[in-house]
């Protein structure tokens, strides 16, 4: 069944859940940061920190003048921690890649935009990699398409009326038609490809991590430059991929499952 409803976000909101995510990226961070990253006013940066300090979820160094994770952030953590989808996928991860020696990642949607949550970079002096925390336009890559493919048409339709993409850029995502109708094949095979359209050397292969929900909870990633990619190995590796997605999927449902009972 098709999930239509659609999702109205607030800005405030949007930007406390942005400011959060930025520990994915450091350790603490400051209001020059938050400004930057979050791209509004020194003043809204400050509001925002500082409620979300009166709240337990920051706690603000007075030397230092830096933000941290605060006690609430870790009792919610502490209290999901067994549904943790990071902590789930991690052992498959480095299973994945010993064997393909290439780098793995995982991305989980943020509204209009994704981030690689967790992974493991190539051992490969050559190799694919992002910085953890980032968010990344849905339209850029592989996991974005993935992600893209299972929101709902409404969702969908917000998500074209908000976005900016400059067609010389992302021509391919400029082409709503072509794109809906590579979305349509992404979910019925159950894979995603990039083979050096976001950038020229740069290739994915991402499959959908399953919850109990209508949309992924995750999305398994191998990256890897289009240099070292043998066409002959494409279909071997998208096996693998769906695979160990696959196998994620099961732990983390089991895991679900168990804390319900």
């Amino acid at each position: 069944m098709t999930n239509k409803k659609t999702v109205h976000r607030l800005s405030t909101v949007d930007n406390a859940i942005s400011l959060l995510t930025l520990f994915l990226k450091y350790n603490a961070v400051g209001l020059m940061d938050i400004e930057r990253e979050l791209g509004i006013s020194k003043t809204a940066a400050f509001r925002l920190a500082a409620t979300l300090t009166d709240r337990g979820f920051l706690v603000k160094n007075a030397k230092s003048k830096q933000y941290y994770p605060g006690p609430i952030l870790f009792q919610l953590v502490q209290k999901f921690q067994v549904n943790d989808i990071a902590a789930v996928a991690q052992p498959f991860i480095q299973e994945l890649a010993q064997l393909t020696n290439e780098t793995i990642y995982l991305s989980i949607r943020t509204g209009n935009k994704y981030i690689f949550l967790t992974g493991i970079d190539s051992t490969h002096p050559v190799k694919v990699s992002s910085p953890f925390g980032d968010e990344i336009d849905l339209f850029v890559g592989a996991a974005g398409k993935l992600h893209m493919a299972f929101m709902s048409p409404v969702d969908l339709d917000t998500y074209y009326k908000r976005i900016d993409i400059n067609p010389s850029q992302h021509s391919f995502f400029a082409d709503q038609a072509k794109l809906r109708s590579e979305l349509a094949s992404i979910r019925e095979s159950g894979y995603c490809t990039s083979l050096g359209e976001a950038y020229p050397d740069s290739g994915a292969i991402v499959a959908p991590i399953w919850g109990f929900a209508q949309e992924p909870i995750a999305g398994l990633g191998l990256l890897l430059p289009m240099s070292r990619l043998q066409m002959d190995q494409v279909d071997d590796l998208i096996a693998l991929v769906k695979e160990y997605a696959r196998k994620i999927s099961i732990e983390y449902k089991k895991k679900q499952e168990a804390t319900t009972l």
